[in-house]
């Protein structure tokens, strides 16, 4: 695993009967991604609708992008229903090149104890050889306590709370912060700066030049265009996400997105992709 710009990437899904998942559109994006100088991509996540594609599927494009020899790293996000699921999935893919993969805990049971939480990562520590983060997203899924996550080995952890404060006591044990929102970019800047972002299925090259600023020391110049980005990530959020990031996905890349799958929805035919594209990219260049 490697700090920088990882993108929680879209799956692109043609707008046939089953819905899809078109492989060979996901491997055009994400080299396009990687032809923009990204760390690394996030397969599967919340906007790559990770809870509508099955195992199989997820499998059949990790090998795929492994094939494809991208010099970038793959981050596997496992939400899976229950335990037997996602050790399941971490057996099949311990094999694969990945740089890590990022575990949330089975997203039903939302008040479990502690030890319960601990129970489960430490079972998921022992079914893989790969590197660790820990998927902290309370909106979806049970929260994980800070210090028990400073208490684990793991690598480190997307952080989707929003809380600076959280970061800080991860980073405090030694370990890595991805930070997973835009909106918290502007608060939970470090020197040893990460993110999964959504943005850069759009503005990958705003990413990496956020990143490039953070490293090179002009904190001022970074924090700035932070503010830009949070300023029109709003953008992403008036529909369904995923289908809004694949229409600006796509008007960016050239490579045709798909549509998502039921029971998400696309953006309305009245959607300005264009209007917001020229919105997202000239804030991105204040």
């Amino acid at each position: 695993m490697r700090n920088g710009v990882y993108v929680a990437n879209v799956t692109p899904f043609r707008a046939d009967r089953a819905y899809t998942l078109d492989v060979e559109a996901y491997r055009q994006h994400v080299a396009w991604l990687a032809g923009h100088g990204v760390t690394g991509v996030a397969p599967f996540g919340s906007n790559g609708e990770g809870p509508s594609v099955s195992t199989e599927e997820k499998l059949q494009v990790l090998e795929a992008l492994v094939d494809d020899s991208l010099p970038i790293d793959l981050l596997p996000v496992l939400i899976q229903d229950n335990l037997p699921d996602t050790l399941g999935m971490l057996e099949r893919i311990d094999d694969l090149p990945v740089g890590g993969v990022l575990v949330q805990p089975p997203h039903y049971f939302r008040q479990v104890a502690d030890e319960g939480l601990r129970r489960f990562y430490e079972l998921v520590l022992e079914a893989t050889r790969h590197p660790v983060l820990v998927y902290h997203i309370p909106r979806y899924s049970a929260p994980v306590p800070a210090d028990l996550v400073a208490s684990l080995p793991v690598w480190g952890v997307k952080n989707s709370s929003g809380d600076p404060a959280w970061s800080a006591t991860v980073r405090a044990a030694g370990k890595q912060v991805l930070v997973g929102t835009e909106d918290d970019l502007a608060n939970d800047l470090t020197d040893a700066f990460g993110s999964i972002t959504a943005l850069a299925n759009a503005v990958p090259e705003q990413m990496v030049e956020l990143d490039r600023l953070l490293r090179s020391g002009d904190r001022d110049g970074a924090k700035r265009l932070s503010a830009h980005l949070v300023e029109v990530s709003g953008l992403t959020r008036v529909h369904d996400s995923p289908g809004v990031l694949k229409a600006l996905a796509q008007a960016r890349s050239g490579v045709a997105m798909g549509t998502v799958r039921p029971p998400l929805l696309p953006p309305p035919p009245s959607y300005d992709v264009q209007a917001a594209l020229e919105r997202l990219q000239l804030a991105s260049a204040r």
